[in-house]
C-alpha cells in the first residue's frame, strides 16, 4: 500500500487571505500574508 504524503494545505491552516505553500521536503508549510510576511509551519 501507498501512504499518500499529507497535503497540509488541504487542511486549510493559514488564515483566511493567505496563501498555502508546501516546503520542499514537504515537512510542513508556509502562510503568505497579503503584506509579504512569511510564516512557516514544520512538523516533525
Amino acid at each position: 500500500r501507498i501512504i499518500r504524503t499529507k497535503q497540509w494545505c488541504d487542511m486549510l491552516p493559514c488564515l483566511e487571505g493567505e496563501g498555502c505553500d508546501l516546503l520542499i521536503n514537504r515537512s510542513g508549510w508556509t502562510c503568505t500574508q497579503p503584506g509579504g510576511r512569511i510564516k512557516t509551519t514544520t512538523v516533525s
